[in-house]
């Protein structure tokens, strides 16, 4: 990510007594006739697991990425976490920025959460570009993978367990089979999946989906869902945790005009895993859009 780009933050008053300080960051100049593009995180994520795509972009698009409450470097209040939490956050920084629509660009978790968005406020979403979405799935996870990506409950899971897994050993082991090139799981990417592990409130907003998987879930959406505008599904081949050949016949279920593409040798966190396929697919996508 630019140097220049400097952290913004704003207070976020999300019910009558609880307010959160929420992370974001800003990117190119407005362009007529262009929709801002929104990047948003999976589980786990921040930020800065866009580094390897925004900074392709953002010559030639007006961008805006946010650490979605209780992840990265946003606060992490005890508050019931869920994809409705996340889409009010949404919809406030769309009122905050005064905007009146916006591309969605996001993965895994974030991508879930833009599709509840968008299925709520339609008219907010110009595009939906889902990113290996979670929310919908059939039972293909390990262990592993159902703690990291937090989709379904564990009663294994407590406070004590957080507090063994919030270390680079423990967060390098869980990143590793969310990527088909084992060298991108370097210091660099470990230290910044550590990190919010160890602030204050992580426990309320990482043991979430595992405490409560439906909240996370995308089942009692009707199909097809309130949003019909353009719709692309982008995913990694190898994703053990959420095969495409299984989940992608769900979520065009959801969206039916979904387009899907495959991006071979590529897993989980497939935008960071394989950038360079990746980007190429995203300005596709974004050229179709304009």
């Amino acid at each position: 990510m630019k140097s220049t780009v400097k952290d913004q933050y704003f207070l976020w008053q999300f019910s009558p007594e609880q307010e959160a300080k929420i992370r974001y960051q800003e990117y190119g100049e407005d362009s007529e006739g262009k929709t801002p593009i929104l990047f948003l995180h999976g589980y786990g994520g921040m930020i800065e697991h866009w580094d390897l795509n925004i900074p392709e972009f953002d010559r030639n698009h007006k961008i805006y990425a946010m650490d979605l409450i209780g992840f990265g470097k946003s606060q992490k209040p005890n508050v019931r976490y869920c994809l409705e939490l996340f889409a009010s956050q949404i919809e406030t920084f769309l009122f905050l920025k005064k905007l009146d629509s916006i591309i969605i660009v996001g993965h895994s978790m974030g991508a879930a959460s833009g599709v509840y968005f968008a299925h709520h406020k339609p008219e907010k979403v110009k595009a939906l570009i889902l990113v290996n979405p979670s929310g919908l799935f059939a039972d293909t996870m390990d262990g592993m993978s159902s703690l990291f990506f937090g989709l379904v409950a564990s009663p294994l899971i407590g406070e004590m367990l957080l507090a063994a897994f919030a270390n680079p050993v423990a967060v390098g082991q869980s990143l590793t089979p969310t990527y088909f090139n084992q060298n991108k799981v370097d210091e660099k990417l470990i230290n910044q999946f550590t990190r919010p592990l160890q602030d204050k409130g992580a426990q309320f907003s990482y043991l979430s989906p595992s405490k409560r998987p439906l909240d996370f879930r995308l089942d009692h959406l009707a199909k097809p869902c309130n949003y019909n505008g353009p719709a692309y599904l982008v995913w990694g081949a190898e994703d053990v945790a959420l095969p495409p050949h299984k989940i992608i016949p769900e979520f065009q279920q959801l969206l039916p005009q979904a387009g899907a593409f495959i991006i071979p040798k590529a897993s989980h966190c497939i935008h960071h895993d394989a950038h360079e396929a990746f980007n190429k697919r995203l300005a596709r996508i974004l050229d179709l859009l304009e």
